[in-house]
């Protein structure tokens, strides 16, 4: 195993999204530079993670790749959702999440925020956008603080963790770790998608 793996850590990929701005594509099968979104994820997170898995309602479009997958605990209530399960099904206490449709993912911050972690709940990167909560890593033990948010029906990621003690890692400090300067960029409509294309071709 590669010394740049983190063997306590497991990396989830959410893929619960239905793409409606995207005409209903699934968007993590979406090819950038040649290759599916959900496969550069994958196997970014096999360089930096011990264990990797997905949640996901629907296995079947994943059938082939060597990953497991895990459907929502409590479905129908989002990313909020999702990470409730993939905190319920990591085999360790530090797991990263993020989403289908990030084709930019940075090992160099996966690792930094996991070894930012500590003791804290949570550790979140920051942009001029806000936070990015599905580029951070979580304490496996709160999962049992998600239910009740789900249940009120409050699923905003950035509100649930602004009731954690969470380590927020500010841009300046983002920008010292991360190789990429699109390392949060979703792909969420035919425009993101021609954007993501060209800035991988870029690189």
């Amino acid at each position: 195993m590669s010394a740049h793996v983190i063997e306590g850590l497991t990396g989830v990929v959410l893929a619960g999204g239905l793409g409606r701005r995207m005409g209903y594509a699934n968007k993590g099968l979406l090819t950038v530079a040649g290759e599916a979104v959900l496969d550069r994820i994958l196997a970014r997170l096999a360089e930096t993670c011990g264990h990797v898995l997905m949640v996901a309602n629907d296995q079947a479009p994943y059938a082939g790749r060597n990953v497991r997958v895990v459907p929502d605990a409590l479905p129908g209530h989002g990313a909020l959702g999702g990470l409730h399960a993939a905190l319920l099904n990591a085999p360790t206490d530090m797991v990263f999440v993020c989403g289908c449709d990030m084709p930019f993912i940075s090992p160099a911050l996966i690792r930094a925020l996991a070894g930012m972690l500590g003791d804290r709940d949570a550790a979140v990167p920051r942009d001029g956008y806000g936070l990015q909560p599905l580029h951070a890593v979580y304490a496996r033990r709160i999962a049992p603080l998600i239910p009740p948010a789900l249940m009120r029906g409050d699923l905003k990621m950035g509100r649930f963790i602004g009731t954690l003690d969470a380590l927020i890692l500010p841009p300046e400090e983002t920008a010292g770790v991360a190789a990429e300067a699109d390392i949060f960029f979703n792909v969420n409509t035919p425009d993101d998608l021609e954007q993501a294309r060209l800035a991988a071709a870029r690189l």
